[in-house]
């Protein structure tokens, strides 16, 4: 498995939203098991809808997770 999500490391201030597309090549390149995109990167299913079909920004879904605390 993996040891930190992308949201992860965003919320620890190791990473940006900027910085999801080397997350995506880095899933796309390394061993993550039956692991699914949105559960690498930390998504649950209904964020990663929000992000790809309804425009939201990372940075809203982030912020969505930093005030559910």
């Amino acid at each position: 498995m993996f040891e930190l999500t992308f949201v992860d490391a965003v919320l620890a201030g190791r990473a940006t939203a900027e910085d999801v597309d080397d997350w995506i090549e880095r899933w796309h390149t390394t061993d993550t098991g039956d692991t699914e995109l949105h559960e690498f990167l930390g998504l649950n299913e209904d964020e990663m809808g929000l992000w790809v079909s309804a425009n939201a920004t990372l940075e809203q879904i982030i912020a969505r997770r930093e005030t559910r605390g």
